[in-house]
């Protein structure tokens, strides 16, 4: 996926929003809200937002209140309580460590800006690929202390491959549902009823909230309060927790065989070429890449600390040849060039393994592609050949597969070019579906989806715990010094975690001791420009590198 694709999409979703919305005539309501029972849905388009909110849900969440009262689910409820319990702990110390982390970051990344133009040197980063290979990693060259924790955002085409945007989408969206629906079931157990739900799009990017009546939950003693500002958070923990489980232990790799078979005891599977390169018409996508040169790409046992594909690709060395080939030496006669060497498109210089000076303008088809004997030495070679090899910096590589015939016969490919550039336009992985309807990318994308719904959760379990307005450690903060400190009083509703205090809601700061109003205030500025300092150094950096 291009980035101008990308746009383009994107410009065609708002055009229907927009055309949706003309056709309506209406520009703040497609459906209005009822005074009915009957669910209503409200839709509003202002620039590029669109909001949709529901009481649909409702009735389901209030039959969840009902049961969670009843002495039925007495049980449940009690666990439940223990449970969101400790959601109130993971909440606090949540809070405790993203402060520590934003300040840990920030300190680098102050040092780091601050030593920028007295030291030269720099260290490897990894950048991902824009078009390449799925969740595959580029070595770039970035000025940052080797020993400093860092954070490095998702940006799609900068950091991740752009075509990686939809699954991302879809994991933010997931994410975002489980968290909302912990402040939603931690409600029903305290019997606070939902005003509505529902989801937002600015641009491109998701959201999904809930809205609580905040006058149900001023009535709730502050504990109980804690329980259901952590409990989303505590969600996004949960969640994160059993994704590690399942991808720690053997469970993911039992049900993927189902569909899909593990070939890296033979190579790499291609699941696709770049439609621009000049490979695709030599490397058939299902084709199995077992040898770069002379390195075996198979993988047997124990997993290997490195994938052999990249480190023969990425690494900055050339990798050393260390056999040859027998030509016999009436046509290495008639090749001999005292002269520099010339190498063209279907010829290039070999030299003698014997380590003479000699060299030979050789047809490279006719000596790497074929029935030749490999050689270590004109030792091994019959007496009427010698050893030869492509003379070293020539940007030659072969490439073995096993072609998709029944027979299984190996083909070899010549490439002449950046070894760099065979990574970035094949992209390979090491499970073959076994259903010919399923593609060979969609392992490659079930595992990629599941580590980004890692990473998500994660992050919202940590940035939400911030104590920055419209976010939920925003009001875990000021539930705590209710407790140390005394009660605040608010009227009006207020959406939780992705949606902002709703226009009736008013903070009644009358009520708030000078100490809580300085806490509040101090954390909250502090913070807010910590993140704004995150943003702002990177750059700094970057144009004094």
């Amino acid at each position: 996926m291009s980035l101008v694709l990308a746009a383009f999409w994107v410009l065609c979703f708002w055009l229907v929003v927009y055309g949706v919305k003309h056709w309506s005539r209406n520009s703040r309501q497609l459906l209005p809200f009822s005074q009915v029972r009957k669910p209503t849905v409200e839709v509003a388009v202002k620039n590029f937002h669109l909001r949709v909110k529901t009481d649909a849900l409702n009735a389901l969440h209030d039959k969840l209140c009902k049961s969670l009262s009843s002495d039925e689910f007495r049980r449940l409820k009690r666990t439940l309580s223990h449970l969101y319990n400790l959601g109130s702990m993971v909440g606090i110390i949540g809070m405790i460590a993203a402060l520590l982390l934003l300040w840990s970051m920030t300190a680098n990344l102050v040092m780091s800006v601050v030593w920028t133009p007295f030291n030269s040197s720099s260290t490897s980063l990894v950048k991902r690929n824009l078009e390449g290979g799925v969740g595959e990693l580029i070595p770039v060259t970035t000025p940052v202390d080797s020993g400093a924790f860092s954070v490095r955002a998702i940006i799609p085409g900068v950091t991740v491959p752009l075509g990686h945007f939809p699954i991302i989408l879809l994991a933010l969206c997931i994410c975002q549902v489980v968290h909302e629906v912990g402040h939603a079931i931690a409600a029903a157990v305290r019997h606070v009823p939902i005003l509505f739900s529902g989801f937002a799009v600015t641009v491109v990017f998701p959201s999904v909230f809930v809205a609580l009546p905040v006058v149900r939950l001023e009535r709730l003693r502050a504990v109980d309060r804690l329980r259901v500002v952590a409990a989303g958070c505590f969600h996004n923990l949960a969640f994160w927790c059993l994704l590690y489980l399942v991808t720690w232990t053997e469970i993911s790799t039992f049900l993927s065989e189902f569909f899909f078979e593990d070939v890296s005891r033979l190579g790499k599977v291609v699941v696709g070429v770049h439609p621009d390169s000049p490979l695709q018409s030599y490397i058939p996508s299902g084709a199995i890449v077992t040898m770069l040169d002379d390195t075996m790409l198979s993988v047997t046992g124990s997993a290997p600390s490195s994938d052999p594909w990249d480190e023969f690709l990425l690494s900055p060395s050339t990798p050393v040849v260390t056999r040859g080939w027998c030509f016999e030496n009436s046509g290495l006669a008639n090749a001999s060039s005292s002269l520099e060497c010339q190498s063209t498109d279907s010829r290039l210089c070999f030299v003698s393994m014997h380590g003479t000076s000699d060299q030979y303008s050789l047809d490279a088809v006719t000596v790497l592609t074929g029935d030749l004997a490999r050689c270590d030495a004109s030792v091994g070679c019959t007496p009427l050949s010698s050893c030869v090899m492509p003379r070293h910096g020539q940007q030659l590589v072969r490439i073995t597969l096993l072609s998709n015939s029944l027979d299984g016969s190996e083909e070899v490919v010549l490439w002449k070019g950046p070894r760099r550039e065979i990574w970035e336009q094949v992209e390979v992985s090491t499970f073959r579906s076994r259903i010919p309807l399923i593609s060979n990318r969609v392992h490659r994308y079930i595992v990629d989806f599941v580590e980004y719904m890692k990473l998500i959760n994660l992050s919202l379990y940590l940035v939400n715990m911030l104590p920055i307005p419209a976010l939920d450690g925003f009001q875990l903060l000021a539930t705590l010094l209710e407790l140390i400190f005394g009660r605040e009083y608010e009227s009006g509703s207020i959406d939780l975690e992705a949606a902002s205090h709703s226009s009736g809601a008013v903070i009644d700061r009358t009520r708030e001791t000078p100490v809580q109003r300085i806490i509040r205030a101090t954390l909250s500025t502090s913070t807010v420009t910590l993140v704004t300092l995150n943003v702002l150094l990177p750059a700094i950096q970057y144009i004094l590198h």
